[in-house]
């Protein structure tokens, strides 16, 4: 329980510091890209404008979330979480394809001339302002990362890696313009805003597919996988048992833990107060990770029960 207050708190907390900070930098980002007419800094701001509403849309998900209702979610409502962060990495990959196509319909019509100074000293400042704060957020969720947090934390580092890219774009194009080949200089704003996004469309769609697999109820990764068999195994060094059967699954900010052991007739655990032994210390072993905990710890005589559960 006290891993998911955390989480909660950690989250709400990333949200609100998320919106004060993309609202600043969309006005500085629409504001410049409508002076100087580059397409990149305006999706640059678009993108931000997009972001204050996804959160919103975390945030609307969170109260859904934390609201109780056993009756009809018997088991919670982690599913969700995994769901909303595809609907939002889908607005994202949207935005993306669109503004792709934009870029390549500027490219056709000759391309336009940006005012290159100026794209450098933003792409200079959007590169500081982004890294600092994905700096501080991928800090902030280091030990309590749901989907929900990783969308927001993701959208920081894409625009870090947008400021990156219209930094070292404009430093390009104005390198470009004071040589033989200044028309060139014309297609620097839709190339840089085609490669840029596409590297946006590429981690969207690895992230809806990541999404996927918790929706599907797939196996964490293989650090957490690791970390759990060797707290069970540490524990099962002071039981005598047969055999055992695990099987693991991560959904938001839920971990699933089913573990099923074997006993034979006549072992120390062939009791109900001592298998009640086991699972309380199982129990206390998995409480220190970093999520809200479903656990399952089930005890069988006949192998026939589990056989058909073991992980071929």
């Amino acid at each position: 329980m006290r891993s998911q207050v955390t989480s909660e708190v950690i989250n709400r907390k990333v949200l609100r510091i998320s919106v004060v900070f993309t609202v600043v930098f969309t006005l500085i980002a629409l504001t410049v890209g409508f002076i100087i007419s580059s397409q990149v800094i305006l999706f640059d701001g678009i993108f931000n404008l997009v972001g204050i509403a996804l959160t919103y849309l975390s945030i609307s998900a969170m109260n859904f979330i934390k609201k109780k209702d056993e009756w009809n979610y018997p088991f919670g409502k982690a599913t969700f979480e995994p769901f909303i962060a595809i609907v939002q990495y889908a607005i994202i990959l949207y935005i993306c394809l669109s503004t792709v196509t934009t870029a390549i319909g500027v490219m056709i019509n000759g391309g336009h001339e940006v005012h290159m100074v100026s794209g450098v000293i933003y792409g200079l400042f959007s590169t500081l302002y982004n890294l600092a704060v994905f700096t501080y957020l991928r800090l902030l969720t280091k030990k309590h990362q749901s989907s929900i947090a990783k969308v927001e934390v993701d959208q920081w580092k894409f625009t870090f890696l947008l400021g990156v890219g219209i930094l070292i774009g404009f430093s390009m194009s104005y390198g470009l313009s004071l040589t033989t080949f200044y028309q060139w200089a014309a297609f620097s704003d839709p190339v840089l805003t085609i490669v840029i996004t596409l590297l946006f469309a590429k981690t969207a769609i690895f992230s809806i597919k990541s999404c996927m697999k918790e929706m599907l109820q797939g196996i964490p990764s293989k650090e957490m996988v690791d970390l759990i068999t060797e707290k069970i195994t540490a524990i099962n060094q002071h039981y005598e048992f047969s055999q055992d059967v695990l099987r693991l699954a991560k959904v938001g900010h839920k971990i699933i833990i089913e573990l099923d052991y074997v006993i034979e007739c006549g072992s120390p655990l062939d009791s109900i107060m001592r298998q009640d032994q086991l699972r309380k210390a199982l129990t206390d072993a998995f409480s220190e990770l970093p999520y809200e905990k479903w656990i399952n710890i089930n005890f069988t005589s006949e192998i026939k029960f589990v056989d058909h559960l073991k992980p071929e």
